[in-house]
C-alpha cells in the first residue's frame, strides 16, 4: 500500500515538473544538474523520474 502512495506522489512530481510554463523555466544547466541528482538518488522513485527526464533531455 505504501508503494502505491509513493508511485502516485512521484507521478505528481513528474507532472508538476513538465507543467512548468515556458516563461518560468529554469536555466538548462540547473535543470540538467537537478535531473542528474535525481538519477543518482537512493530513492527509487526519484531515480526513475530522473532517468525518464534525462532521456527527454538527450533527444
Amino acid at each position: 500500500m505504501v508503494i502505491n502512495i509513493n508511485k502516485k506522489k512521484y507521478a505528481e512530481i513528474g507532472q508538476q515538473m513538465r507543467a512548468i510554463p515556458p516563461e518560468k523555466t529554469i536555466p538548462t544547466h540547473e535543470w540538467e544538474e537537478l535531473v542528474q541528482r535525481m538519477c543518482n538518488s537512493d530513492d527509487d522513485g526519484l531515480r526513475d523520474i530522473g532517468i525518464v527526464e534525462l532521456s527527454v533531455l538527450r533527444k
